[in-house]
């Protein structure tokens, strides 16, 4: 179980070493993503593709082994149509990484629009204005992946998992 143990300074400065290589290993890699956003978004179409297929076979497995459950054949189905998408996704990384951007635009816009709409409720705290921006910038990159698409399909994927790769450096150090 996960607890909120406060942390054990001690053992953080015995192993400082390793918080500091653990932290430069994800800034190399989040950089290199960024440098190569191109292969970066076709790397994690593929990885997706992968889990996809991992999850309906997973998915698949557990609604064949509870067939007395009413819902195991709808449970088949789903693991086969995971499967497939995955396999499709892993056939054809360029075109699993077009779709999987658009998706990523579709998101961005929707939570956009859902975080401006969440800020206008919340007014009365002195925190909305932070959720009105949050709301616009999001809404913002949604619009710029949207519009931009296809042609953003080459960088957006790889850009968005190496700034987020890189900024996990500091939550391990």
């Amino acid at each position: 179980m996960l607890t909120l143990e406060r942390v054990d300074l001690g053992a953080v400065r015995d192993s400082r070493g390793w918080f500091i290589a653990l932290g430069i290993a994800w800034v190399v890699l989040g950089a290199l993503a960024i440098l190569v956003p191109f292969i970066a978004s076709l790397v994690t179409a593929v990885m997706i593709g992968w889990l996809l297929i991992f999850a309906g076979v997973f998915e698949g497995v557990h609604a064949f082994q509870n067939r007395r459950w009413g819902g195991s054949a709808w449970g088949i189905v789903g693991g086969i149509l995971h499967v497939i998408a995955g396999a499709l996704v892993v056939a054809f990384p360029l075109t699993g990484t077009l779709l999987l951007t658009l998706i990523l635009a579709a998101w961005f816009l929707v939570t956009g629009v859902l975080r401006i709409v969440r800020s206008i409720q919340h007014r009365e705290l002195p925190i909305w204005g932070w959720l009105l921006v949050d709301g616009i910038l999001s809404l913002g990159l949604g619009l710029m992946i949207g519009l931009g698409w296809p042609s953003t399909g080459v960088w957006a994927l790889g850009l968005l998992v190496g700034i987020t790769s890189s900024s996990a450096a500091y939550r391990c150090c």
